[in-house]
């Protein structure tokens, strides 16, 4: 079976985890990404299968404008709300940039009750397989950089019943570049699950030496 360009792994593992990704898609096809380096568009039949990066890498959300609910003007309650939001990586690894997306999580009313099927999340780039909103997070480069700040996503919410709540909740899903001994914890864990034989995972540490000068 042949591979997509974009889905290339590096030479040394190629030939071996093509062989097993058909029996072990999703694992095998992050672990070569993360190992490679390759780039992969987050697409909505993709997004569930990312791995969720919220933690390391920290989503910081703004008003575009001035609170409209902090009490400041007269209206205490607007139909329409943007935000701005940026995603610092505080992890030690790169971060693939084309994998990277938002997903707006829940949105709150000041009760704290969840109100995410009383307003619209409006431009996002899909949902997920649980019906929740995915934002494209832009990029200047290939990659977001160790201690990095993404470019601005731009939320806007409207809001019909003109309620009262936090900005949203998001998360953050993507691909890290790992560095060598990331790609062998993903492998011992893979290996913890049954997903691969510990032979398997040897083999895919190997640099066959026929393919040395």
């Amino acid at each position: 079976m042949e591979y997509p360009e974009a889905f290339s792994l590096v030479p040394s593992r190629s030939q071996f985890l093509a062989n097993i990704m058909t029996k072990h898609l999703v694992p095998f096809l992050v672990l070569a990404i993360a190992a490679s380096g390759s780039s992969v568009w987050a697409t909505s039949t993709g997004v569930d299968d990312l791995p969720d990066l919220t933690g390391g890498v920290v989503p910081v959300v703004q008003y575009k404008h001035l609170d409209p609910f902090s009490g400041k003007d007269i209206l205490t309650s607007v139909s329409e709300v943007e935000y701005v939001v940026r995603i610092k990586n505080q992890t030690g690894d790169p971060l693939l940039a084309d994998s990277l997306i938002l997903v707006v999580d829940s949105v709150l009313e000041i009760s704290g009750k969840e109100i995410s099927n009383r307003v619209r999340i409006e431009g996002s780039d899909g949902m997920t397989g649980d019906g929740k909103p995915f934002f494209r997070i832009p990029s200047a480069g290939k990659e977001l950089p160790p201690y990095g700040e993404s470019e601005p996503v731009m939320i806007r919410v409207t809001n019909p019943d003109y309620l009262r709540f936090f900005p949203p909740s998001v998360r953050v899903r993507g691909i890290r570049r790992s560095s060598e001994k990331a790609v062998k914890d993903l492998l011992e864990t893979l290996v913890q699950k049954g997903l691969l034989s510990p032979e398997e995972a040897m083999k895919s540490l190997e640099s066959p030496a026929s393919g040395s000068p």
